[in-house]
């Protein structure tokens, strides 16, 4: 499918994941992730985004899923009290700081804006970062144990949360390979220096009973991943109560 059309016709379908707060057992937010016309080449997310790419308008994309998640939020889930979760490359989000500031009005303090730890330009966005945070925005440094990015960006950049990455979630299960025991270490590591800076932390991808276990003993309890739920459309969000999990940690 042409990735012009799609981007012109904002045909572009967001479904919402949520993110799960243990000690309350609630929803605090939903991450919107994008997806392509059902049925078509590009429906997955990689697919789509790797197309735009290859276009050069992975960009225009981006901004096209933005004010989707936004509009779709506000019109069906913003009356719920929780937050949105809204992802942006660095270099889209320092281009397009202005329209974020000016699209999100009215939702400031309902939204957090992930950007990538694990992306080269992540330095660039001081500035647009100062700018949102002002008016009230939170922002997550996403991606955390991705990529071979520096550590100094945990402390450079002031982030409200922190994102684990789902390759060290996945790693807490590789025990027939003894790895196991060092990403749990390395799990920790990050909690307790979240917790010492007030960060909050939240583990993504956790699809197994053992890293969910793994997870709380680390001291992270906002979850996100496929053990709880699959991203869904907004409407599921809404006739299930919004605070109805697929599982429980009892299970």
């Amino acid at each position: 499918m042409d990735i012009w059309k799609i981007i012109n016709n904002k045909a572009v379908r967001i479904l919402f994941q949520p993110i799960y707060d243990l000690k309350e057992e609630s929803i605090v937010g939903y991450e919107a992730l994008a997806r392509g016309p059902e049925g078509s080449p590009v429906e997955g997310a990689s697919r789509l985004f790797q197309a735009a790419k290859e276009e050069g308008l992975k960009e225009k994309l981006e901004m096209v899923c933005f004010r989707n998640a936004v509009k779709e939020f506000r019109a069906k889930l913003n009356h719920n009290g929780k937050h949105l979760f809204l992802n942006l490359h660095p270099e889209t989000f320092v281009n397009n700081c202005s329209e974020v500031l000016e699209f999100l009005e009215g939702m400031y303090e309902k939204t957090v804006l992930e950007i990538s730890e694990a992306s080269s330009e992540i330095r660039c966005v001081t500035n647009c970062l100062n700018r949102v945070k002002e008016a009230g925005v939170r922002v997550a440094l996403d991606d955390i144990g991705a990529g071979d990015r520096s550590l100094a960006n945990l402390c450079e950049f002031r982030a409200d949360f922190f994102k684990i990455d789902r390759s060290i979630i996945q790693g807490l299960t590789r025990v027939k390979s003894g790895d196991a025991g060092y990403y749990r270490a390395l799990l920790k590591l990050f909690a307790d220096f979240a917790a010492r800076v007030g960060v909050e932390v939240i583990a993504e991808g956790v699809e197994t009973k053992n890293q969910l276990l793994d997870t709380l003993t680390a001291g992270v309890y906002l979850i996100q991943g496929y053990y709880f739920s699959k991203p869904r459309p907004a409407d599921f969000w809404i006739f299930s109560g919004n605070g109805v999990k697929e599982r429980r940690v009892a299970e």
